[in-house]
């Protein structure tokens, strides 16, 4: 580790290379009393004013759910000098996810996931956000990127930046391309729990097909509009990408695309919520029990 350092109330954090990317810098740093390491995000200023993105994240340290990533008490305004190039910023200490994030895994192939193991890091995602909106909480930005592996191999939801409360007015953000619903580029948007099913539906064609993206937006994918299909021919859709997946008809179960299509309506109030989500049969197939996904993932990672 290196020696760069940050005063805590209590300790300090002792803080070494970048991790996983994110809209803003996040540093691996390791407590000298616990010997525990954490994730630290830091928020440059704007225009010498507090990170409106920072003010809006720790609105969420109230959070506690085993499929969130935890929050500490913040670190406000500290001089921070990291490589010689950090200037003032503010901070959040978070739970450390050792394995990196899903986009990571995707990319790079590393994780096949065969359907058993796909459900349950559905479910994780699906029993996370449960927690959230009932907790009046929308995320908005469902992706990969944003979904990581922690300790115990569990999915852990993280950056709340563009999050927003139930009572919130002003919605900060308009999602991430490719993972977003379509109404967060409209102007209104009556339900935002229901961005975050869409966003979640992406998510689990992405485990089923190994990272392919149901469609891409604002354009065409090998000539082909998907997201037109997707919506306006359904049956077309699926054909069209077992098709360009080389797989056969058996590949997805009428019980995966029902789950999907249910998700994954234009219209908002169209599509199924989290009780019908957790009714529908693919749901409720075989999945792991918390031993079990650690002993496969053990093993599927240490073989490649």
């Amino acid at each position: 580790m290196s020696d760069t350092e940050i005063q805590t109330p209590n300790s300090k954090l002792i803080v070494d290379q970048a991790l996983y990317q994110s809209r803003n810098e996040i540093f691996l740093g390791l407590c000298s009393d616990t010997q525990e390491f954490f994730a630290i995000k830091a928020y440059p200023k704007e225009q010498d004013k507090v990170s409106s993105s920072f003010l809006n994240e720790r609105r969420f340290l109230f959070l506690d759910h085993k499929n969130i990533i935890s929050m500490k008490p913040t670190l406000k305004n500290m001089t921070c000098c990291l490589e010689e190039r950090m200037p003032n910023k503010s901070f959040l200490i978070m739970e450390y996810a050792p394995y990196g994030n899903f986009y990571e895994l995707l990319a790079s192939k590393k994780l096949k996931f065969d359907e058993t193991l796909a459900r349950t890091y559905f479910r994780q995602l699906i029993e996370g956000l449960e927690y959230l909106h009932e907790q009046g909480v929308a995320h908005l930005d469902l992706k990969p990127h944003n979904l990581l592996l922690g300790n115990n191999f569990q999915l852990k939801i993280a950056d709340f930046d563009l999050a927003m409360l139930r009572e919130d007015k002003i919605i900060r953000g308009r999602g991430s391309k490719f993972y977003r619903a379509p109404e967060l580029l409209g102007s209104k948007m009556s339900n935002p729990m229901l961005a975050d099913i869409y966003s979640a539906g992406i998510f689990l064609f992405l485990m089923k097909t190994g990272g392919t993206l149901p469609h891409v937006e604002g354009r065409k994918y090998k000539g082909v509009n998907l997201f037109e299909l997707m919506n306006e021919d359904n049956e077309k859709f699926w054909e069209t990408h077992l098709e360009f997946l080389g797989e056969g008809p058996n590949f997805v179960s009428e019980d995966f695309k029902t789950l999907f299509n249910s998700m994954t309506k234009k219209k908002a109030k169209e599509r199924a919520s989290l009780g019908e989500i957790k009714k529908s049969r693919w749901y409720n197939g075989d999945f792991y029990d918390d031993k079990e996904l650690e002993r496969v993932m053990t093993s599927l990672l240490a073989t490649n």
